[in-house]
């Protein structure tokens, strides 16, 4: 619970932040520019996640685990050259993708650079706070949460003020304070002092790390797909403009419900881990049925706010250009509420080391994504593609806790009692 609530704390000042910084550019930037800054930054987010989820997953799996024994600097190790080599694998379609993108005009050389950039700081950002995350070290995850959530849309807010309206400052403004939040919070991170060559020594854990690994390598793509597809779809089948109008509510619905769904994560998840490495099955159940409880109980207050106060909101959080879709906000909102339900299943998953199972999940629901979002938004616009949310989510929900079935305990009323 002391965990619990330093985290809501800072994660509170983060999503406050976010929300503040919506404000901030949305009164700055007119929609299409918003729109244009968005699907670049989308792009970082694909490369990021497709080169860096699944070693991250793996190294939150492992870390606790070795480091009992002393050796955590060991998984350190493995992890970065993993990682490094995932790199160096998919480094000819990266080259070849920017290529294409300064042929047809799409892109400069120098938002290339900063997308680059943003990656590579992006990368360094989720290994640092997945082992702060593995070590229970909630307050300096959630101070790093709040620095950058307030600094990336305050430095890039300046530098539009200052040098007037461009896609490039504002990624330059995102770049900038994510770089420096980095260098300051990194000295925060556990150190152990494993060398590089013991990794000879253990093949085991290389064993370990890649047989878990390989099936989550696509979820990077697929979690992108599921998340960011529908802007790119609106920008194919609207406008520009309609992209940044519909990212701006996006955001309003989908940050929130995501740092809530990751203050009880960050939570909750360490100790059911560690539980569970510990064989100690009860206390793990325990955990698991607060966590369900937990997200159902805010999700549902949160549905009920957007129903309500969607105008009110919009008014306060979003510039005047924006607050025409406010009626977006709760169908987002009810969406996202069914993905981190789903999500606790599928750490589940993880910690049980069934990762095919996550794989067939989330190919289920990227292909939905598409599908069904293509659909709606040819059908009814804007709407179509709030109302999709729920849908492909909701079937990723129901299969995410068949999946996991096998290791959830049951939920009854006395129970419940109980908690």
């Amino acid at each position: 619970m002391s965990d619990g609530a330093w985290l809501a704390g800072l994660q509170g000042l983060a999503v406050f932040g976010q929300l503040a910084g919506i404000r901030l550019l949305t009164e700055i930037l007119p929609p299409a520019v918003f729109g244009e800054f968005s699907l670049w930054l989308g792009i970082v987010a694909l490369a990021a996640a497709g080169l860096a989820n699944s070693t991250m997953q793996a190294l939150l799996r492992y870390y606790p685990e070795y480091a009992l024994q002393g050796n955590g600097g060991l998984v350190k190790t493995v992890a970065r050259e993993q990682l490094v080599k995932l790199i160096t694998w998919t480094l000819p379609v990266f080259l070849t993708g920017a290529t294409a993108a300064l042929v047809f005009g799409w892109a400069t050389m120098t938002i290339l650079g900063l997308l680059a950039a943003l990656v590579a700081v992006e990368i360094a950002r989720m290994q640092n706070t997945s082992l702060l995350n593995a070590v229970e070290n909630h307050r300096a995850y959630g101070i790093w949460a709040v620095a950058e959530a307030w600094g990336r849309p305050l430095l890039a807010w300046f530098l539009v003020k200052l040098m007037g309206v461009s896609v490039t400052l504002v990624l330059a403004g995102f770049l900038l304070a994510s770089l420096c939040v980095w260098a300051v919070m990194r000295r925060s991170v556990p150190r152990d002092r494993t060398g590089h060559a013991t990794i000879t020594e253990h093949p085991a854990l290389v064993d370990r790390f890649w047989k878990y690994s390989l099936p989550l390598l696509p979820l990077g793509l697929l979690g992108w797909v599921s998340g960011m597809a529908d802007r790119y779809m609106i920008g194919a089948l609207l406008s520009p403009a309609d992209v940044g109008l519909y990212v701006a509510i996006y955001g309003l619905a989908s940050r929130p419900m995501l740092m809530f769904g990751g203050i009880l994560e960050t939570t909750i998840r360490p100790a059911y881990q560690n539980a569970l490495v510990k064989r100690e099955h009860q206390r793990a159940d325990n955990y698991l049925r607060k966590w369900v409880l937990l997200v159902v109980l805010g999700s549902l207050t949160a549905i009920a706010l957007a129903w309500i106060g969607h105008a009110w909101l919009a008014h306060i959080l979003l510039g005047e250009l924006y607050r025409s879709v406010s009626y977006l906000l709760p169908w987002i909102v009810g969406g996202y509420a069914l993905l981190i339900l789903a999500h606790v299943a599928n750490r589940v998953c993880y910690a049980n080391e069934a990762t095919r199972s996550i794989l067939l999940v989330e190919s289920t629901g990227s292909l939905l994504a598409i599908v069904v979002g293509f659909i709606c938004i040819e059908w009814a616009g804007l709407i179509g593609a709030a109302v999709a949310i729920s849908l492909y989510y909701g079937v990723q929900l129901i299969m995410s806790f068949r999946m996991a079935r096998h290791w959830l305990p049951a939920i009854r009323p006395s129970t419940i009692e109980r908690l």
